[in-house]
């Protein structure tokens, strides 16, 4: 069906992949079943064409919607190019090339005539040699127009299933031509993409008539298993739980369990599994444990001479601190300085920052050209540990110069210039940063984990920190004693009660109890506690913390919602752009929810600006610590509101005041270290809001899921 497109019905500004309905004008004789023709005809569909003076032949079927009447659904389609200047230049800058506008399509033409397509076929990089255009721009021209010439119809074809454009263009590059055959053919290799799972793959197979008993849908389940218990903090899974669990994900009653671990087994032969004891790990999760076990042993077979005269060491520390340590902290001081490789671990109030201080006091006098890195997982954790200590730090990304990209991988580190290492806030390392950076670490070095191995483990897989305790091997200090009680704070100690599973809490100005039965209720309340508590401490300072992320009145995604419009309200002249369902406008808080480049998962800024060009839409934020960036259009999934985060987001961070909403309907999340991480992230103030018998349900509930991880026996192993 020839036509020309007239106008856009939904949605007001498509992102790559949407759901469209547009109208169009036929180019030629269309026929109702009535025997009318067609002035008009309205197509819905994924990726329909909306450039304007061209023609395009729209492939698909006539289907009758209850509401709307007979409608086009589009399937794929072709430009019609008039072999003209005019039609040359049009095409080019009619919008679906990124990179191109109607002067620099002009200067395109003059260079290669009627020829340029045929150039953007076989050598684009000729392009460079036009004024205006970049490597970068080049970049977003060839991947548009490839997108718009061969993989729009596996963009259009893979859309309907939640993949994303950029990820179907990195499937189209991986097999070009063949990759429909591929997609239809072997709908499992769609795994090998980031972001799609074996569920998305499977369903797309299930569509198409797959065999449930395929050898590729059994091993893409089993290895799916291991990868959804990964999303779930996961190393490994025991065996035989590991072949029940594919089992239920596979669904298909005439797969026997020994069928299932028949195919694992070859999974193993082939090296991608990997068998160790027990347990079952995928490949890149056995050997990225395995490596920092290594790394760990080579440590500790070293010893430190840095640092000399410990005792009278510490007095002197005393007297510049003019303070006095108590002996676990001179101990801590004392096994950080003489060890190559240490932990410190407490909750809040124990003395953690002051032995920070003696241990940095102590080295730069006897190693005054010794270079000293302090480093956190989190900007915001950085920033404490700079103003606490008076040294400057940074994130360990940026000490080791990890930089990751769109599918969150990281190219390899480099190597750390530093004697010393202090790095805080160690329980929220997974097994990938902290292999990371214990390989970036010189082993002439001293490093120095301190953390507190109550908190929630990491967001990634493994619980690095516990597991480095209870191996037994490294060197550990547990700090025990609150000092900030004799202060009065009521933070310090009713952190150290829950953490011994006391429900016997002191309450007062900086430690509140707001009761209240339901979500709905709890979420009123919330609000307008945070809008008071941001009038006075400002809205970095204030953080609203949740369990759940979707569920409920008091989900994050929610209370974001909510408080976004009322923080930050609409105005004429403050830009907006939207995204899926979100819409940001400039003088929004964000926090970034994936690793790219330097700016890791959790991190929050303000959007500063918003605008347009012929590249498209970009948004620019500002991360503090000089980190300003620019995302575009197909960049915001990465990004949501920060105003309210779930517990495990927190990490890292410390506030003035926080507001913890604890609800009965958070069972599934209520535990002990959850409502002790939400806690210690106060500094002046925690209020809570919801219902007693939650907080008391989450401070009895010690019986959690211990993390499948076996790094303390890989460290014991001689």
């Amino acid at each position: 069906m020839l036509c020309e497109f007239t106008r856009l019905i939904y949605p007001h500004e498509p992102s790559p992949g949407s759901y469209m309905v547009a109208q169009y004008r036929p180019c030629e004789k269309i026929k109702t079943q009535s025997g009318d023709i067609l002035s008009q005809i309205t197509a819905v569909g994924y990726c329909l064409p909306t450039a304007e003076k061209l023609r395009f032949d729209m492939q698909g079927q006539w289907v009758k919607n209850a509401k709307y009447g007979y409608q086009f659904k589009m399937e794929s389609y072709n430009e019609v190019l008039v072999p003209t200047k005019e039609g040359v230049i049009a095409y080019l800058s009619s919008g679906q090339i990124k990179g191109i506008g109607k002067k620099t399509a002009e200067r395109i033409y003059d260079a290669f005539g009627l020829k340029t397509l045929e150039m953007l076929d076989k050598d684009p990089r000729r392009l460079l040699q036009i004024k205006g255009i970049s490597e970068a721009k080049l970049k977003k021209i060839v991947e548009s127009y490839t997108m718009n010439r061969g993989a729009r119809d596996v963009i259009a074809f893979l859309a309907p299933h939640g993949i994303m454009p950029r990820q179907a263009m990195k499937f189209y590059v991986e097999y070009g031509n063949e990759t429909m055959n591929v997609v239809k053919n072997h709908p499992y290799r769609l795994c090998e993409m980031a972001g799609v799972g074996f569920l998305t793959a499977d369903k797309i197979a299930a569509s198409m008539g797959f065999d449930r008993l395929s050898t590729e849908r059994v091993d893409e389940g089993l290895l799916y298993t291991l990868t959804d218990a990964e999303g779930s903090g996961h190393l490994c899974m025991e065996k035989h739980d590991f072949i029940r669990a594919a089992l239920r994900l596979l669904d298909t009653p005439d797969l026997s369990f020994d069928m299932a671990a028949n195919r694992a087994a070859r999974l193993v032969d082939s090296g991608q599994l990997v068998s160790y004891g027990r347990y079952v790990y995928r490949t890149r999760t056995a050997h990225a444990e395995n490596m920092l076990a290594k790394r760990i042993k080579q440590f500790l077979r070293l010893t430190a001479s840095a640092c000399t005269n410990l005792e009278m060491e510490l007095d002197r520390a005393e007297e510049k601190l003019k303070l006095r340590f108590a002996p676990e902290q001179r101990q801590a001081v004392k096994m950080a300085l003489s060890s190559k490789l240490s932990v410190i671990t407490g909750g809040p109030g124990t003395g953690k920052t002051m032995i920070q201080r003696a241990i940095l006091n102590i080295y730069r006098r006897q190693n005054p050209n010794g270079n000293i890195c302090c480093c956190a997982p989190t900007g915001r954790a950085a920033r404490r540990m700079e103003q606490s200590t008076g040294c400057p730090a940074s994130t360990i990304h940026k000490a080791l110069n990890l930089r990751a990209d769109e599918d969150g991988n990281y190219a390899e580190p480099e190597i750390l210039d530093a004697d010393l290492i202090l790095v805080d806030e160690v329980s929220m390392l997974d097994v990938y940063l902290a292999g990371y950076l214990m390989n970036a670490v010189n082993l002439g070095a001293q490093l120095v984990l301190i953390g507190d191995s109550d908190q929630l483990p990491s967001v990634g897989p493994g619980a690095v920190l516990s597991e480095i305790i209870a191996s037994g091997k490294v060197p550990v200090t547990k700090l025990n004693k609150v000092f900030r009680q004799e202060a009065g704070s009521r933070i310090a100690v009713n952190a150290k009660a829950i953490r011994e599973g006391s429900h016997n809490l002191e309450h007062g100005e900086d430690f509140q109890f707001v009761d209240s039965p339901d979500t709905e209720t709890s979420a009123d309340k919330i609000v307008d506690l945070y809008m008071a508590e941001a009038a006075k401490y400002g809205p970095d300072n204030v953080a609203l913390l949740t369990p759940y992320r979707k569920k409920t009145e008091t989900g994050a995604n929610a209370l974001n919602l909510r408080l976004r419009d009322m923080v930050n309200p609409p105005a004429p002249g403050k830009f907006e752009v939207t995204h899926g369902k979100r819409t940001f406008r400039v003088g929004d808080k964000v926090m970034q929810t994936k690793n790219l480049d330097d700016i890791s998962n959790g991190d929050m800024g303000y959007i500063t600006d918003i605008f347009k060009s012929e590249d498209g839409t970009t948004v620019k934020i500002d991360f503090g610590d000089g980190r300003e960036v620019e995302y575009d259009s197909s960049q915001l999934s990465m990004l949501d509101w920060g105003y309210a985060s779930t517990v495990h987001k927190s990490q890292g961070s410390e506030y003035q005041s926080v507001i913890i909403n604890l609800q009965r309907a958070h069972y599934i999340m209520l535990t002990r270290p959850l409502v002790y991480t939400a806690i210690t992230r106060g500094k002046n103030k925690v209020i809570i809001v919801g219902e007693k018998r939650a907080l008391h349900t989450a401070i009895n509930r010690t019986d959690t899921e211990k993390r499948g991880t076996c790094l303390a026996q890989r460290i014991q192993k001689v």
